[in-house]
């Protein structure tokens, strides 16, 4: 009797455990982004090889890969990201990675030498978590729908993160008060760059779209200059800018 008491109390035991990581997997919605950022000759290979690539990678990656997304930019970078839901998928996507992009190669024999022999220089490679507590993106939002986005990257004083977040937050909760909405995307990053940069990403239909939009949103935050101005004071005194690049979405 017991060894059967004994049992029971195991099995239930292990029973819950297993319970409790399947729940704790379940919970974790953390979104996660690998980015690769590089120089190419000729932006218009990048663009054409571009669709076989991406559609390629969500077939091989589809119990992983939440999307892609790709851009030319003004600096002349191109960037290709990928977008995971939870640490255990990047996890995977990670682990796979070399294999697979052998695999694509030997698959894409000539889109994949088109590709290796358009890259100048070196390839920067980071890994960035969305912060959803100081992001917006409207209802419904696509973002296939938002071809132009602008891109900030930010190095935060290493002692001043927390300070930059709770700043970002009061913005927000300010924004929303006078009824200013935008899509506004930020991440900060884990590997790559400083553990204090963070990449603001702003969505728009167009570059025309974006600068008129953003003075539309000066115009209605300089109505209530005692109310931002402190914020701005603290932006100013725990921010630089590293980096300000426009982005067109490739195809």
């Amino acid at each position: 009797m017991k060894k059967q008491s004994l049992y029971l109390c195991a099995l239930l035991l292990c029973t819950f455990l297993l319970a409790g990581k399947s729940a704790q997997a379940q919970k974790d919605t953390t979104i996660w982004m690998t980015s690769l950022e590089y120089r190419v000759h000729d932006e218009s290979v990048y663009e054409k090889n571009y669709p076989t690539v991406k559609a390629w990678w969500l077939k091989t990656d589809a119990d992983i890969e939440m999307g892609r997304i790709a851009h030319t930019s003004e600096s002349g970078r191109v960037y290709g990201s990928v977008l995971f839901k939870g640490a255990d998928n990047l996890g995977a996507y990670i682990a796979r990675r070399v294999k697979n992009l052998d695999k694509f190669n030997a698959e894409n024999p000539v889109a994949g030498k088109e590709n290796r022999e358009n890259i100048i220089g070196p390839v920067m490679r980071s890994i960035w978590m969305r912060v959803d507590s100081i992001s917006y993106q409207e209802p419904g939002y696509n973002r296939d729908n938002y071809p132009f986005r602008k891109m900030v990257l930010i190095s935060v004083s290493a002692d001043r993160t927390k300070d930059f977040e709770a700043g970002m937050r009061k913005q927000m909760l300010l924004d929303a008060s006078h009824g200013i909405k935008y899509n506004s995307i930020v991440f900060r990053c884990t590997d790559g760059y400083p553990a204090n940069t963070y990449m603001v990403v702003l969505p728009d239909k167009s570059l025309l779209d974006y600068y008129k939009n953003r003075e539309a949103r000066k115009e209605k935050r300089d109505q209530f200059k005692s109310e931002y101005g402190p914020l701005h004071r603290l932006s100013n005194d725990i921010t630089t800018v590293v980096r300000i690049d426009h982005l067109t979405m490739v195809k």
